[in-house]
């Protein structure tokens, strides 16, 4: 398997978060190659142990055809557009590869380069999307195959910062999504002025760090950043609010 990479670690581990749960779904036409091997030093494995916190399962749209379908209609193919561009390697897809990350909260962050690191393998074997169903976010199988194999960790990759507004509206949702792949709950700020969206956005980001980088934090706490005290609650969803995190969250109050 070749020579591993370094682990990404997490010098502010905590004990006591939750699982850390990672789906990539990667799409392609047809079966994929059988003739790459998995290299550790092409596609960035830490160790070769770090496959047993993968699994991959093999899907053809012909098992479940609406169900295949649904990741590339209503929502999602707003999505996707937005990312890609051209969803026409989306449209064509007939088979989706998942890979599976579900795994006790640790120290290091191992299980997020075992599940890239296989992402790139099938790329190499023929996907041309990816995409990440914890930031809901898709990629261009063709990028992900440029990151290097010895790249550090990136929070940008693995954490999502979303302004979630009307076309027309003055106020937003500022939230993540993505937090879940740490067994830690997303944050979220409501109702934020338009002219303070970039501001919150950025402490919204760096709490996200804290917590990527193994910090605990739960409903009561009070937290100090950039000059600011912000104080976190449990956070509830509105029956009609469009917001929908698949993960525990975290309401902070500026």
């Amino acid at each position: 398997m070749t020579t591993p990479v370094s682990t990404w670690p997490r010098t502010g581990f905590q004990p006591g978060g939750g699982r850390n749960v990672f789906q990539l779904f990667c799409f392609s036409t047809g079966p994929l190659k059988g003739d790459v091997p998995l290299s550790a030093s092409r596609f960035g494995l830490p160790a070769p142990e770090a496959m047993k916190l993968v699994e991959v399962r093999e899907l053809t749209r012909d098992m479940d055809s609406t169900w295949f379908d649904g990741f590339r209609a209503g929502s999602l193919r707003g999505v996707a557009t937005q990312a890609l561009g051209d969803v026409s390697a989306l449209d064509s897809a007939t088979q989706l590869t998942a890979v599976l990350v579900d795994r006790e909260d640790t120290a290091d962050l191992s299980h997020l380069q075992a599940a890239w690191a296989t992402a790139q393998w099938l790329v190499a074997r023929g996907v041309s999307v990816v995409l990440d169903a914890q930031t809901n976010r898709f990629w261009k199988g063709a990028d992900v195959a440029e990151w290097p194999a010895s790249r550090p960790f990136s929070l940008s990759i693995d954490v999502n910062v979303v302004v979630e507004a009307e076309p027309t509206s003055p106020i937003a949702n500022v939230h993540t999504r993505g937090l879940q792949k740490f067994g830690r709950p997303d944050l979220v700020t409501r109702d934020v002025p338009g002219e303070q969206w970039d501001a919150v956005a950025g402490l919204v980001r760096a709490l996200a760090g804290q917590l990527a980088n193994g910090v605990v934090l739960r409903a009561g706490d009070r937290v100090n950043l950039d000059g600011k005290s912000l104080t976190l609650a449990a956070y509830k969803p509105a029956p009609e609010s469009d917001l929908h995190l698949n993960n525990e969250g975290l309401l902070i109050t500026l």
